[in-house]
């Protein structure tokens, strides 16, 4: 058991019931750990002791950590305090199991890739263990679905509480890890140049909704070509299209750079062209027109002018043959 009064004590981790090995096990040279403890563990160490050199404290124990629990309960006893700044060799297998109990454990059996999420977003033991069961029955998606968990839950304020909503989808066989991306969702991105959160949101969306898709896809059309801001506007659909909320009606009036408004100028811009050559054609036309009449007036003038002559000579012929 542990000398020195430390027998009984509710020690946390793993450290109580320890059987300290012999200061010559194996004729290992243990070191005079007594610095090492204070510095772990801010030991109130006592003086007077002669001859035991006392260096000050370094570091800390970490916030609910083991290392925290036993400095807590030596606080509170300065006896047992004294007992293991009395020996070097108690202090120095303190410090090494309360660094040991401390440090973080990666749970076993956990995916190595499952492990780096919940590392990335600071998840707890629980949290993973759930998640690593969960993907494992998701084999075929796996890797998207991780994917899908990384864009979900780094924009998330509290990612462990928005993880377990998704957990809970997964089973329940709801969850979409990397939406299909059709013909319709396609067309809202190129249409609307949607970015890649938006359009992946909207196709999650739809996905969820089969019964109501070919109406949902009119009505968001109608939401989103009147906004100059369709990405943003996507996103406050979301919500709407997730809880199967109606949609509400879209707003009528359009906005400067919304599609519809950018639409409408090409329009006015290609009539400006077709009006601008229709106007120099028709002068063309004028002038030919104007061209051809005055040669059809000379053409007419000179008929009428020798018709004129004839007549002319037919009358004297007539006043010759009198005489």
């Amino acid at each position: 058991g542990l000398p020195g009064g430390l027998a009984g004590l509710g020690l946390p981790g793993g450290l109580a019931g320890l059987t300290l090995p012999s200061p010559t096990m194996g004729g290992m040279q243990l070191p005079a750990g007594l610095g090492a403890l204070a510095g772990l563990l801010k030991l109130p160490m006592p003086t007077g002791l002669p001859g035991l050199p006392m260096p000050p404290p370094v570091g800390g124990a970490p916030v609910g950590s083991a290392a925290q629990t036993l400095q807590n309960m030596l606080n509170a006893n300065p006896q047992l305090s004294a007992q293991i700044a009395a020996n070097p060799f108690l202090a120095a297998q303190l410090a090494n199991i309360a660094k040991a109990a401390s440090a973080p454990t990666q749970v076993t059996g956990i995916n190595s890739e499952v492990q780096e999420l919940a590392d990335h977003f600071g998840l707890d033991e629980r949290i993973t263990k759930q998640l690593d069961d969960a993907l494992k029955n998701r084999g075929d998606t796996f890797h998207d679905d991780l994917t899908a968990l990384y864009d979900i839950l780094d924009s998330a304020r509290n990612p462990a509480g928005l993880l377990s909503v998704k957990i809970k989808e997964m089973q329940e066989n709801t969850f979409i890890g990397k939406p299909k991306m059709d013909k319709d969702i396609k067309e809202f991105q190129k249409m609307y140049k949607l970015d890649d959160q938006a359009t992946r949101k909207l196709a999650e969306a739809l996905q969820n909704r089969p019964a109501t898709r070919e109406e949902d896809v009119k009505l968001i059309h109608k939401h989103l070509e009147t906004s100059n801001q369709p990405s943003a506007r996507v996103m406050m659909l979301f919500p709407k299209l997730r809880s199967g909320q109606p949609l509400g009606e879209p707003d009528k009036r359009v906005a400067p750079g919304s599609y519809l408004d950018r639409q409408q100028q090409e329009k006015d811009k290609d009539k400006d062209r077709r009006g601008g050559g229709d106007r120099r054609g028709g002068g063309d036309s004028s002038r030919k027109g104007r061209s051809r009449s005055r040669d059809r007036d000379r053409r007419g003038g000179g008929g009428r002018s020798r018709s004129r002559s004839r007549d002319r000579d037919r009358r004297r012929s007539r006043s010759r043959e009198r005489r």
